[in-house]
Protein backbone atom coordinates (compact mmCIF):
# COMPACT_ATOMS: atom_id res chain seq x y z
CA UNK A 1 0.00 0.00 0.00
CA UNK A 2 0.95 3.28 -0.59
CA UNK A 3 3.77 1.99 -3.27
CA UNK A 4 3.41 3.89 -6.00
CA UNK A 5 5.77 7.40 -6.46
CA UNK A 6 4.57 10.66 -4.59
CA UNK A 7 3.38 13.58 -5.84
CA UNK A 8 5.39 16.71 -4.71
CA UNK A 9 2.71 19.15 -3.27
CA UNK A 10 2.57 21.57 -5.88
CA UNK A 11 3.81 25.60 -5.27
CA UNK A 12 0.92 27.51 -3.53
CA UNK A 13 -0.15 24.83 -1.35
CA UNK A 14 0.92 24.11 2.06
CA UNK A 15 0.18 21.74 4.80
CA UNK A 16 -1.56 22.73 8.19
CA UNK A 17 -1.35 20.30 11.15
CA UNK A 18 -4.02 20.09 13.01
CA UNK A 19 -2.66 18.33 16.24
CA UNK A 20 -6.45 18.92 18.77
CA UNK A 21 -6.56 15.01 18.63
CA UNK A 22 -3.37 14.10 18.97
CA UNK A 23 0.06 14.24 17.89
CA UNK A 24 2.97 11.71 17.93
CA UNK A 25 6.09 10.98 15.34
CA UNK A 26 4.24 8.23 14.22
CA UNK A 27 1.12 10.37 13.47
CA UNK A 28 2.75 12.35 11.53
CA UNK A 29 4.55 9.94 9.39
CA UNK A 30 1.04 8.10 9.07
CA UNK A 31 -0.20 11.02 7.65
CA UNK A 32 2.28 11.81 5.47
CA UNK A 33 1.96 8.28 3.54
CA UNK A 34 -1.86 9.30 3.24
CA UNK A 35 -0.85 12.61 1.25
CA UNK A 36 1.02 10.52 -0.97
CA UNK A 37 4.67 10.17 0.49
CA UNK A 38 6.23 7.01 -0.36
CA UNK A 39 7.14 4.66 2.38
CA UNK A 40 9.12 2.77 0.68
CA UNK A 41 11.68 5.01 -0.20
CA UNK A 42 11.39 6.20 3.45
CA UNK A 43 12.21 2.51 4.67
CA UNK A 44 15.29 2.47 1.91
CA UNK A 45 16.38 6.01 3.47
CA UNK A 46 16.00 5.30 6.84
CA UNK A 47 17.60 1.40 6.63
CA UNK A 48 20.77 3.48 5.69
CA UNK A 49 21.39 5.12 8.97
CA UNK A 50 24.46 3.02 10.44
CA UNK A 51 24.18 0.99 13.18
CA UNK A 52 20.24 1.01 13.03
CA UNK A 53 18.60 -2.19 13.45
CA UNK A 54 16.65 -3.71 11.08
CA UNK A 55 13.15 -2.73 10.59
CA UNK A 56 10.09 -2.68 8.14
CA UNK A 57 7.16 -0.11 8.32
CA UNK A 58 3.69 -1.63 7.87
CA UNK A 59 1.10 1.27 6.50
CA UNK A 60 -2.39 0.19 6.98
CA UNK A 61 -6.06 1.65 7.25
CA UNK A 62 -8.30 1.82 10.61
CA UNK A 63 -11.38 3.09 11.57
CA UNK A 64 -11.33 5.87 15.06
CA UNK A 65 -14.89 6.99 15.53
CA UNK A 66 -16.36 6.18 12.35
CA UNK A 67 -13.27 7.49 10.80
CA UNK A 68 -10.83 6.01 8.42
CA UNK A 69 -7.33 7.04 9.21
CA UNK A 70 -3.91 5.76 8.36
CA UNK A 71 -1.71 4.21 10.57
CA UNK A 72 1.94 3.23 10.48
CA UNK A 73 4.25 1.11 12.98
CA UNK A 74 7.79 0.54 12.86
CA UNK A 75 8.30 -3.37 13.20
CA UNK A 76 11.83 -3.87 15.03
CA UNK A 77 12.81 -7.75 15.74
CA UNK A 78 15.75 -6.53 18.17
CA UNK A 79 15.79 -5.37 21.62
CA UNK A 80 15.00 -1.89 22.01
CA UNK A 81 18.41 -0.12 22.48
CA UNK A 82 19.24 3.30 24.25
CA UNK A 83 21.08 5.97 22.63
CA UNK A 84 22.95 9.18 23.49
CA UNK A 85 21.77 12.19 21.57
CA UNK A 86 25.16 12.42 19.71
CA UNK A 87 25.01 8.99 18.87
CA UNK A 88 21.41 9.97 16.85
CA UNK A 89 23.44 12.69 15.23
CA UNK A 90 26.44 10.62 13.71
CA UNK A 91 24.02 8.30 12.33
CA UNK A 92 22.38 10.97 10.83
CA UNK A 93 25.69 12.42 9.43
CA UNK A 94 27.14 9.73 8.39
CA UNK A 95 24.27 8.64 6.86
CA UNK A 96 23.72 9.06 2.26
CA UNK A 97 20.41 11.25 3.26
CA UNK A 98 19.81 14.31 1.41
CA UNK A 99 21.78 17.61 2.68
CA UNK A 100 18.70 19.09 4.20
CA UNK A 101 17.27 15.98 5.47
CA UNK A 102 20.14 15.45 7.90
CA UNK A 103 19.86 18.96 8.58
CA UNK A 104 16.43 19.26 9.38
CA UNK A 105 16.40 15.75 11.18
CA UNK A 106 19.46 16.68 13.11
CA UNK A 107 17.90 19.96 14.08
CA UNK A 108 14.32 17.64 15.84
CA UNK A 109 16.30 15.91 17.61
CA UNK A 110 18.98 18.52 18.52
CA UNK A 111 15.62 20.58 20.11
CA UNK A 112 14.60 17.35 22.01
CA UNK A 113 18.05 16.88 23.39
CA UNK A 114 18.15 20.50 24.33
CA UNK A 115 14.24 19.85 26.24
CA UNK A 116 15.88 16.97 28.23
CA UNK A 117 18.68 19.17 28.86
CA UNK A 118 16.65 21.43 30.62
CA UNK A 119 14.73 19.54 32.58
CA UNK A 120 17.39 17.21 33.69
CA UNK A 121 20.03 20.01 34.18
CA UNK A 122 22.58 18.44 31.59
CA UNK A 123 23.98 19.91 28.64
CA UNK A 124 22.26 18.33 25.24
CA UNK A 125 25.53 16.46 24.48
CA UNK A 126 25.14 14.34 27.59
CA UNK A 127 21.47 13.74 27.63
CA UNK A 128 20.28 9.88 27.14
CA UNK A 129 17.18 9.11 25.28
CA UNK A 130 15.26 5.96 26.30
CA UNK A 131 12.13 5.42 24.33
CA UNK A 132 13.31 8.42 21.58
CA UNK A 133 16.48 6.18 21.03
CA UNK A 134 14.38 3.21 20.35
CA UNK A 135 14.32 2.34 16.59
CA UNK A 136 10.81 3.13 15.94
CA UNK A 137 11.85 6.81 17.03
CA UNK A 138 14.15 7.01 14.91
CA UNK A 139 11.83 6.16 11.70
CA UNK A 140 9.70 8.18 12.78
CA UNK A 141 11.36 11.30 13.07
CA UNK A 142 13.84 10.84 10.58
CA UNK A 143 11.59 9.16 8.17
CA UNK A 144 9.23 12.35 8.47
CA UNK A 145 11.41 14.59 7.18
CA UNK A 146 12.45 11.58 3.93
CA UNK A 147 8.45 11.82 3.28
CA UNK A 148 8.42 15.94 3.73
CA UNK A 149 11.24 15.69 1.03
CA UNK A 150 9.39 13.08 -1.30
CA UNK A 151 6.48 15.44 -0.99
CA UNK A 152 8.75 18.24 -2.42
CA UNK A 153 9.30 20.05 0.99
CA UNK A 154 5.42 22.06 0.91
CA UNK A 155 5.67 24.67 4.20
CA UNK A 156 3.93 23.21 7.25
CA UNK A 157 2.20 24.83 9.99
CA UNK A 158 0.79 24.16 13.14
CA UNK A 159 -2.47 25.25 14.56
CA UNK A 160 -2.46 25.43 18.72
CA UNK A 161 -1.82 22.20 20.60
CA UNK A 162 -4.69 20.64 22.81
CA UNK A 163 -2.19 18.90 25.85
CA UNK A 164 -3.89 16.25 27.67
CA UNK A 165 -4.02 15.91 31.72
CA UNK A 166 -3.15 12.86 33.89
CA UNK A 167 0.20 10.71 34.40
CA UNK A 168 2.07 8.67 31.40
CA UNK A 169 5.04 6.22 32.54
CA UNK A 170 8.32 7.00 30.99
CA UNK A 171 11.52 5.28 31.71
CA UNK A 172 11.72 7.85 34.50
CA UNK A 173 9.02 6.55 36.48
CA UNK A 174 5.11 7.85 36.52
CA UNK A 175 5.13 12.14 35.31
CA UNK A 176 2.86 14.49 34.64
CA UNK A 177 0.77 15.17 31.03
CA UNK A 178 1.64 17.02 29.58
CA UNK A 179 5.09 15.10 29.82
CA UNK A 180 8.15 17.88 30.63
CA UNK A 181 9.95 17.50 27.33
CA UNK A 182 6.90 18.31 25.58
CA UNK A 183 5.85 21.20 27.42
CA UNK A 184 9.47 22.58 27.32
CA UNK A 185 9.60 22.20 23.51
CA UNK A 186 6.29 23.80 23.18
CA UNK A 187 7.46 27.53 24.54
CA UNK A 188 7.02 30.14 22.39
CA UNK A 189 3.55 27.94 20.50
CA UNK A 190 0.39 28.21 21.58
CA UNK A 191 -0.95 25.75 24.10
CA UNK A 192 -4.15 24.85 25.82
CA UNK A 193 -4.68 22.27 28.49
CA UNK A 194 -7.75 19.83 27.94
CA UNK A 195 -9.69 17.48 30.34
CA UNK A 196 -8.93 14.55 27.64
CA UNK A 197 -6.87 11.87 30.10
CA UNK A 198 -3.35 11.01 28.72
CA UNK A 199 -1.17 11.91 27.05
CA UNK A 200 -2.13 14.02 23.44
CA UNK A 201 1.22 15.50 22.54
CA UNK A 202 4.01 13.27 23.04
CA UNK A 203 7.98 14.55 22.46
CA UNK A 204 8.84 13.45 19.68
CA UNK A 205 5.61 15.03 18.03
CA UNK A 206 6.29 18.04 19.80
CA UNK A 207 10.24 18.36 18.68
CA UNK A 208 9.21 17.69 14.77
CA UNK A 209 6.34 20.71 14.90
CA UNK A 210 9.09 22.59 16.43
CA UNK A 211 11.79 22.11 13.77
CA UNK A 212 9.72 21.66 10.62
CA UNK A 213 6.48 23.68 11.00
CA UNK A 214 5.06 27.41 12.06
CA UNK A 215 2.43 28.09 13.96
CA UNK A 216 -0.11 29.50 11.74
CA UNK A 217 -2.47 32.65 12.65
CA UNK A 218 -6.12 32.04 13.27
CA UNK A 219 -7.03 34.91 11.31
CA UNK A 220 -4.94 33.41 7.92
CA UNK A 221 -7.57 32.59 5.43
CA UNK A 222 -6.35 29.26 3.53
CA UNK A 223 -8.52 27.24 1.19
CA UNK A 224 -8.45 23.07 1.92
CA UNK A 225 -7.69 20.90 -0.91
CA UNK A 226 -7.37 17.65 0.58
CA UNK A 227 -7.85 16.06 4.54
CA UNK A 228 -6.18 13.43 5.52
CA UNK A 229 -6.24 11.96 8.97
CA UNK A 230 -4.13 9.32 10.69
CA UNK A 231 -4.16 7.50 14.02
CA UNK A 232 -1.91 6.39 16.94
CA UNK A 233 -1.53 3.47 19.08
CA UNK A 234 -4.56 4.29 21.77
CA UNK A 235 -7.65 2.71 20.74
CA UNK A 236 -10.01 3.18 23.60
CA UNK A 237 -10.80 6.84 24.69
CA UNK A 238 -12.93 9.59 24.44
CA UNK A 239 -10.49 11.60 22.47
CA UNK A 240 -10.19 9.74 19.21
CA UNK A 241 -6.25 10.54 18.78
CA UNK A 242 -6.15 11.27 15.66
CA UNK A 243 -4.05 13.75 13.65
CA UNK A 244 -5.75 15.74 10.90
CA UNK A 245 -2.92 16.83 8.48
CA UNK A 246 -5.13 19.56 5.95
CA UNK A 247 -3.00 19.78 2.35
CA UNK A 248 -4.33 23.63 1.66
CA UNK A 249 -3.88 26.65 -0.53
CA UNK A 250 -2.58 29.77 0.27
CA UNK A 251 -5.67 32.28 -0.04
CA UNK A 252 -5.37 35.77 -0.71
CA UNK A 253 -1.76 36.29 0.67
CA UNK A 254 1.33 35.02 0.64
CA UNK A 255 2.38 35.53 4.78
CA UNK A 256 1.35 37.64 7.08
CA UNK A 257 3.13 40.19 9.29
CA UNK A 258 2.79 42.01 12.81
CA UNK A 259 1.95 45.28 12.51
CA UNK A 260 2.72 47.40 15.68
CA UNK A 261 1.24 50.84 16.19
CA UNK A 262 1.30 53.19 19.09
CA UNK A 263 0.36 56.84 19.40
CA UNK A 264 2.88 59.76 21.22
CA UNK A 265 2.07 63.10 21.82
CA UNK A 266 5.18 63.94 24.47
CA UNK A 267 8.16 62.65 22.98
CA UNK A 268 10.90 65.08 21.52
CA UNK A 269 11.05 64.67 17.96
CA UNK A 270 14.59 64.66 17.34
CA UNK A 271 14.64 61.39 18.67
CA UNK A 272 12.37 59.49 16.31
CA UNK A 273 15.42 59.52 13.68
CA UNK A 274 17.28 57.39 16.20
CA UNK A 275 14.37 55.33 17.23
CA UNK A 276 13.36 54.39 13.61
CA UNK A 277 16.95 53.11 12.82
CA UNK A 278 17.26 51.07 15.93
CA UNK A 279 13.69 49.49 15.01
CA UNK A 280 15.11 48.77 11.43
CA UNK A 281 18.46 47.14 13.37
CA UNK A 282 16.32 44.86 14.53
CA UNK A 283 14.28 43.38 12.37
CA UNK A 284 11.55 45.80 11.07
CA UNK A 285 10.31 46.08 7.47
CA UNK A 286 8.70 48.91 7.28
CA UNK A 287 8.28 52.36 10.17
CA UNK A 288 6.92 55.06 9.19
CA UNK A 289 5.22 58.04 10.79
CA UNK A 290 1.70 60.00 10.92
CA UNK A 291 1.47 63.02 12.17
CA UNK A 292 -1.84 63.38 14.28
CA UNK A 293 -4.07 66.01 16.34
CA UNK A 294 -4.70 64.40 19.58
CA UNK A 295 -6.18 64.26 22.86
CA UNK A 296 -6.60 68.37 23.93
CA UNK A 297 -5.71 69.38 20.55
CA UNK A 298 -1.66 68.14 21.11
CA UNK A 299 0.07 67.38 18.14
CA UNK A 300 1.49 64.08 17.95
CA UNK A 301 2.48 60.88 16.03
CA UNK A 302 1.77 57.73 15.32
CA UNK A 303 4.38 55.50 15.02
CA UNK A 304 3.59 52.30 12.85
CA UNK A 305 6.36 49.08 12.74
CA UNK A 306 5.69 46.02 10.09
CA UNK A 307 7.80 43.44 10.84
CA UNK A 308 8.14 39.15 10.80
CA UNK A 309 6.79 37.24 13.64
CA UNK A 310 10.14 36.28 14.78
CA UNK A 311 10.83 39.93 15.25
CA UNK A 312 8.05 41.45 17.00
CA UNK A 313 9.08 40.80 20.68
CA UNK A 314 12.31 42.94 19.82
CA UNK A 315 10.57 45.55 18.10
CA UNK A 316 7.64 45.66 20.95
CA UNK A 317 10.88 45.96 23.23
CA UNK A 318 12.53 48.67 21.47
CA UNK A 319 9.10 50.52 21.48
CA UNK A 320 9.15 50.48 25.00
CA UNK A 321 12.40 51.14 25.84
CA UNK A 322 13.31 54.24 23.34
CA UNK A 323 10.13 56.00 23.38
CA UNK A 324 7.99 57.37 25.86
CA UNK A 325 4.70 55.23 25.20
CA UNK A 326 3.08 53.31 27.68
CA UNK A 327 0.98 50.66 25.19
CA UNK A 328 1.38 49.42 21.84
CA UNK A 329 -1.24 47.85 19.49
CA UNK A 330 -0.15 44.76 17.64
CA UNK A 331 -2.61 43.28 14.96
CA UNK A 332 -1.33 40.90 11.88
CA UNK A 333 -1.94 41.92 8.21
CA UNK A 334 -1.73 39.92 4.79
CA UNK A 335 1.67 40.72 2.38
CA UNK A 336 1.59 39.67 -0.95
CA UNK A 337 4.75 40.48 -2.73
CA UNK A 338 6.25 40.34 -6.09
CA UNK A 339 8.76 38.00 -6.81
CA UNK A 340 12.07 40.47 -6.68
CA UNK A 341 15.24 41.06 -7.28
CA UNK A 342 18.04 43.36 -7.40
CA UNK A 343 20.40 43.80 -11.02
CA UNK A 344 23.46 46.00 -11.36
CA UNK A 345 23.26 48.42 -15.01
CA UNK A 346 25.61 50.50 -16.52
CA UNK A 347 25.20 54.32 -17.23
CA UNK A 348 27.62 56.64 -17.95
CA UNK A 349 28.34 57.43 -14.50
CA UNK A 350 29.40 53.98 -13.88
CA UNK A 351 27.38 50.98 -12.75
CA UNK A 352 23.84 51.17 -10.29
CA UNK A 353 21.68 49.06 -8.24
CA UNK A 354 18.49 48.74 -9.61
CA UNK A 355 15.32 46.82 -7.63
CA UNK A 356 13.46 44.31 -10.28
CA UNK A 357 9.88 43.38 -9.45
CA UNK A 358 7.95 40.88 -11.60
CA UNK A 359 4.11 41.28 -12.39
CA UNK A 360 1.70 37.70 -12.51
CA UNK A 361 1.43 38.93 -16.33
CA UNK A 362 5.57 38.41 -16.45
CA UNK A 363 6.42 42.00 -16.99
CA UNK A 364 9.17 43.31 -14.99
CA UNK A 365 9.21 46.59 -13.15
CA UNK A 366 11.94 48.35 -12.42
CA UNK A 367 12.94 51.15 -9.49
CA UNK A 368 16.52 52.69 -8.80
CA UNK A 369 18.20 52.37 -5.75
CA UNK A 370 18.19 55.21 -4.05
CA UNK A 371 21.20 55.09 -2.17
CA UNK A 372 23.32 53.66 -5.08
CA UNK A 373 21.74 56.75 -7.18
CA UNK A 374 22.42 59.56 -4.54
CA UNK A 375 26.55 58.35 -4.12
CA UNK A 376 27.08 58.08 -7.86
CA UNK A 377 25.83 62.22 -7.97
CA UNK A 378 28.13 63.12 -5.24
CA UNK A 379 30.99 61.39 -6.52
CA UNK A 380 30.00 62.75 -10.22
CA UNK A 381 29.09 66.08 -9.39
CA UNK A 382 25.55 65.45 -11.64
CA UNK A 383 22.07 65.86 -10.72
CA UNK A 384 20.36 62.73 -9.25
CA UNK A 385 17.53 62.85 -11.71
CA UNK A 386 20.24 62.21 -14.68
CA UNK A 387 21.46 59.40 -12.59
CA UNK A 388 17.64 57.69 -11.98
CA UNK A 389 16.66 58.78 -15.49
CA UNK A 390 19.69 56.38 -17.30
CA UNK A 391 19.21 53.77 -14.60
CA UNK A 392 15.81 53.16 -15.17
CA UNK A 393 16.37 52.88 -19.28
CA UNK A 394 19.74 50.82 -18.95
CA UNK A 395 19.53 46.87 -19.04
CA UNK A 396 21.00 44.57 -16.10
CA UNK A 397 24.23 43.20 -16.67
CA UNK A 398 25.13 41.08 -13.89
CA UNK A 399 22.80 39.97 -11.16
CA UNK A 400 23.73 40.34 -7.75
CA UNK A 401 26.08 37.94 -5.95
CA UNK A 402 23.91 36.03 -3.55
CA UNK A 403 20.49 36.50 -4.80
CA UNK A 404 19.05 33.57 -6.66
CA UNK A 405 17.21 34.36 -10.18
CA UNK A 406 13.58 34.80 -9.55
CA UNK A 407 13.53 34.79 -5.76
CA UNK A 408 12.97 37.36 -2.72
CA UNK A 409 16.54 36.69 -1.23
CA UNK A 410 17.54 38.52 1.94
CA UNK A 411 19.41 41.59 1.22
CA UNK A 412 16.90 42.45 -1.92
CA UNK A 413 15.45 45.38 -0.19
CA UNK A 414 18.14 47.82 -0.84
CA UNK A 415 21.09 48.77 1.36
CA UNK A 416 18.99 49.38 4.56
CA UNK A 417 17.60 46.16 4.21
CA UNK A 418 20.95 44.69 3.81
CA UNK A 419 22.36 45.97 6.64
CA UNK A 420 19.25 44.77 8.91
CA UNK A 421 20.26 41.49 7.87
CA UNK A 422 23.43 41.38 8.58
CA UNK A 423 22.53 42.99 12.17
CA UNK A 424 20.19 39.87 12.50
CA UNK A 425 22.33 37.51 11.54
CA UNK A 426 25.78 39.29 13.70
CA UNK A 427 23.02 39.01 16.91
CA UNK A 428 22.20 35.13 16.08
CA UNK A 429 26.03 34.83 16.21
CA UNK A 430 26.73 36.59 19.27
CA UNK A 431 24.03 34.29 21.01
CA UNK A 432 25.17 30.96 19.62
CA UNK A 433 22.42 30.59 17.06
CA UNK A 434 19.17 28.53 16.70
CA UNK A 435 18.17 26.79 14.67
Amino acid sequence: MNGRPAQPIGGGRMIVVDPTSGLSGDMFLAGLFALGASRARVEREVSGLRGLEPFRIVFGRVKRHGIVAGRARVVCEAAAKHRHLGDILDMIERSRLDGRVKELAAGAFELLGRAEGAIHGLPASRVHFHEVGAVDSIVDMVGAVVALSDLGFPPIYHRPFLLGSGTVRTAHGVLPVPAPATIELLKGRTVRFGASMGEVVTPTGAALMKALAKEISPLRPIRPRRVVYAAGTRAESENPGMLRLIEAERAAFEREIFCVRTSIDDMNPELYQHVQELLFERGAIEVYLTQLVMKKGRPGVLVTVLCEPASLEEVIDTLFGETTTLGVRVSTEGRAELERWTETVPTSFGEVTVKRGRLPDGTVKSAPEYESCKGIARRKGVPIGRVYDEARAAKGTARRAGVPKGKAAEGTRGSRGTARAAARSGKKRRKGGSR
